[in-house]
């Protein structure tokens, strides 16, 4: 076992969450861990590894085009069940309703069993924090008793054991069409899913979701689009981690993207760029696009033709 999948047994344990290696097979008591701030639906999607960044990408753009809700769009292409958008949402609404500091995920439950402050620490912190408000990260900082770093850790651990969470509970409501995909989750242990070392999160501000083509454009050969996608990405991988292109249609034989680390060129086929970008840290990227168009294109407004992924590099 490695260092890493010891830690998260030893904060499990102490947590008192499926230390002993039984499956938690009560949806009530998955859902009844919902803590953190309010995350968007798709965020959660994600960290539950339900969809990825790509299809919530194509999603949020349909969703800006149309207006409908993001879980009827991803249910409609088949990448999500209502059940498993129901469980989610509930897990979400729990999340905003929770008292601060209620649930074993609670970012100061979190700390304490992971060793990095005391019990005591973390209700003399309260009380600061309820004298001068603000986070409860702020506040052990403040008292001394811990470092930005380690508050940043245990907001990392936090997100992993949520993530764990969603996926026990969406592999219990998972119907038959996605049982092939998920039959491995209805049997996994939350304390394995827990063991996810690195995490990949993307953020997009904006995407543009059309791709408009004039006369002139096809004359010349090319469109250029400038700050066409806005997104961040934040990990906690040392390695580094890839953006990946993706084509969506053949509307360009090759296309110039500007604004990553150095400028790169893809083909039809797409391509991949890879970062090494300290972990922890949040990069925020604004992308621009020089399609070289096929022949033979008529003049008029095409579907964004790229879809842009994370992953591990």
């Amino acid at each position: 076992m490695t260092t890493k999948a010891k830690e998260f047994d030893a904060v499990l344990s102490a947590l008192g969450i499926d230390a002993g290696g039984g499956p938690l097979d009560q949806l009530d008591d998955i859902l009844a861990l919902a803590a953190g701030e309010r995350q968007p639906l798709g965020e959660l999607l994600c960290a539950a590894e339900r969809i990825t960044p790509a299809q919530l990408d194509a999603a949020l753009v349909e969703q800006r085009r149309s207006g409908r809700k993001l879980g009827e769009i991803l249910i409609d292409c088949s990448s999500l069940t209502a059940s498993e958008r129901d469980v989610v949402l509930e897990f979400q609404r729990r999340q905003a309703g929770q008292s601060p500091t209620a649930g074993k995920l609670y970012l100061g439950h979190v700390l304490v069993a992971a060793g990095q402050i005391t019990r005591q620490q973390l209700v003399d912190a309260l009380k600061w924090q309820a004298d001068h408000g603000g986070r409860l990260g702020a506040a052990l900082i403040a008292c001394g008793y811990t470092t930005e770093r380690q508050v940043t850790y245990g907001l990392s651990l936090q997100r992993k054991l949520i993530g764990a969470a969603l996926i026990a509970a969406m592999a219990l409501v998972s119907g038959p069409a996605v049982e092939g995909a998920h039959a491995e989750a209805h049997t996994t242990k939350l304390k394995v899913m827990a063991r996810i070392a690195t995490f990949f999160r993307m953020q997009v501000e904006h995407q543009a979701a059309e791709l408009a083509i004039t006369a002139r454009d096809i004359e010349r050969g090319y469109v250029e689009v400038p700050a066409a996608s806005n997104f961040s990405v934040i990990t906690n991988t040392q390695d580094g981690y890839t953006i990946d292109f993706r084509p969506r249609s053949d509307v360009f034989r090759s296309v110039l993207v500007t604004g990553l680390q150095n400028p790169i060129e893809i083909g039809a086929e797409g391509g991949t760029a890879m970062h090494n970008i300290p972990r922890g840290r949040t990069t925020f990227y604004q992308l621009g696009y020089r399609f070289m168009l096929r022949p033979n294109l008529q003049p008029g407004s095409y579907p964004w033709p790229l879809a842009i992924s994370v992953g591990a590099a």
